[in-house]
């Protein structure tokens, strides 16, 4: 708060813009909201023999998952048909957010438009641009991962439609809840035995709510409460090994929780860039653990979902902050709905080069994006997240067990400091690119591994 106090206005401005925000900017944000809710898709696969209407968007994104190629191809035409027929209103409302933002960021002296999230995270801009270098010089892996799948599908070259299609080897995976529970718990032992008592709590409080029921929501997630309650975890097993690697890594949350539970309410949560510290890395122990007592059918599944992961987590996240850079200059300067979805298109083949066939109706996912206008470059937390976990995870792989007391520093000092004082403090430079790089040189050890199985 002390480092923000120099961007503090006056208080007769603060209160000025707090009720445009609240008079201005929120209902333009509930109005985009409405536009999308109203939408029907009319859905209709090549060879499908009748007209299915959905009016449920994460209905129509769960087909493009599908195994068959037509009803993936038909999911997102359908999704960035709606958009693209409402371009104007969405360009308009996102037109307003990012004019609304860089106002604020001249009259409050920020640095850039990114600058202003980065201090709210509490990082130097210094380490999100590092971040952003060394996602791009990386992205040929990911490049690798489209060609190596293209293969596995069957295919010349993968589409834009194809890039999450399921591997065709099925596996005999079948891991029983006690089971998972016991593997995860002698596995993060080894890691640390205090970091298995305290995930260990959560099953032994009855904190966790394990299978799926029909009056239950889907997904999986780690609730902290206040410092003085054992978090609570919900999930849906079903005996898979993601299921293994999800409780795993919601466990890791809430062990992180139990570590900074002597911080106060308002401080024992770790702030954004680091709430994954705990989880990827505990999700990472359990999954090699699994992958080295898996055949080789099942390893290549194993890998080919965690390339796909990284992917949308590092990869299209950092992508979507460069689109933003991009279109905050443009939309300074003047630029039309048409001109900004041609920039989006230009980063989407930059991402993903000569691997991937980019249908034009991908130029208009930018307004698909909810992202960008709620909370302008707030995506990069994903890739920071994820790659700082694997960061650390490296570094554990290099120095083993001498290094788990500086992770477990880390794990205690909760939201108490920013990120980056937290990680000074066990000699970690967010600025260093050569951190970041070691993220990458795990993901690129998995990929090698995918190689070797073709």
């Amino acid at each position: 708060m002390r480092k923000a106090a120099k961007y503090s206005l006056t208080e007769a401005e603060e209160l000025v813009g707090s009720a445009k925000s609240t008079n201005l900017k929120s209902p333009l944000l509930d109005l985009r909201g409405e536009i999308e809710t109203e939408f029907k898709y009319h859905f209709m696969p090549k060879g499908a023999k009748e007209l299915k209407i959905i009016d449920n968007m994460s209905e129509l994104l769960s087909y493009t998952h599908s195994s068959n190629p037509n009803e993936r191809e038909a999911a997102y035409i359908t999704l960035f048909n709606k958009f693209k027929d409402n371009l104007s209103k969405f360009f308009l409302i996102y037109q307003a957010v990012v004019k609304d933002w860089n106002y604020e960021v001249e009259k409050r002296g920020y640095a850039s438009s990114i600058s202003k999230r980065n201090i709210a995270n509490g990082l130097p801009d210094k380490a999100i641009e590092a971040l952003l270098e060394v996602c791009g010089e990386n992205v040929g892996i990911f490049q690798d991962f489209f060609k190596f799948k293209a293969k596995e599908l069957g295919v010349e070259k993968l589409r834009r439609f194809d890039i999450y299609a399921p591997l065709k080897t099925a596996t005999n995976e079948n891991i029983s809840f006690e089971e998972g529970k016991k593997i995860i718990l002698e596995t993060l032992g080894k890691l640390s035995p205090e970091f298995a008592v305290k995930a260990k709590q959560v099953l032994d409080e009855g904190h966790l709510d394990s299978h799926p029921d029909s009056k239950k929501q889907g997904g999986a997630f780690c609730m902290t409460i206040t410092p003085n309650i054992t978090p609570y975890v919900l999930l849906n097993y079903a005996n898979k090994f993601r299921d293994v690697s999800t409780l795993a890594h919601e466990l890791g949350h809430a062990a992180h929780a139990l570590y900074a539970n002597h911080h106060s309410v308002s401080s024992q949560h770790a702030s954004l860039p680091l709430c994954e510290t705990a989880s990827t890395l505990a999700e990472m122990i359990v999954f090699e653990k699994l992958f080295e007592n898996a055949d080789e059918k099942t390893k290549k599944v194993m890998l080919s979902d965690k390339m796909g992961a990284s992917y949308a987590t590092i990869i299209r996240q950092n992508y979507f902050v460069n689109f933003e850079i991009k279109a905050h200059e443009a939309i300074k300067k003047g630029i039309n709905c048409e001109e900004l979805s041609d920039i989006y298109f230009e980063t989407l083949k930059e991402q993903f080069g000569d691997s991937i066939d980019i249908d034009p109706i991908f130029k208009y996912e930018w307004s698909y994006i909810p992202h960008i206008v709620h909370t302008p470059f707030y995506c990069y937390a994903y890739s920071f997240g994820d790659l700082l976990s694997l960061a650390l995870y490296s570094r554990y792989k290099e120095e083993g067990q001498s290094f788990v007391p500086k992770i477990e520093k880390i794990l205690a000092t909760g939201g108490s400091k920013s990120p980056e004082d937290t990680l000074k403090e066990v000699n970690i430079d967010l600025t260093s690119k050569e951190f970041w790089q070691g993220s990458f040189n795990v993901i690129k050890g998995w990929q090698e591994q995918l190689n070797s199985f073709q």
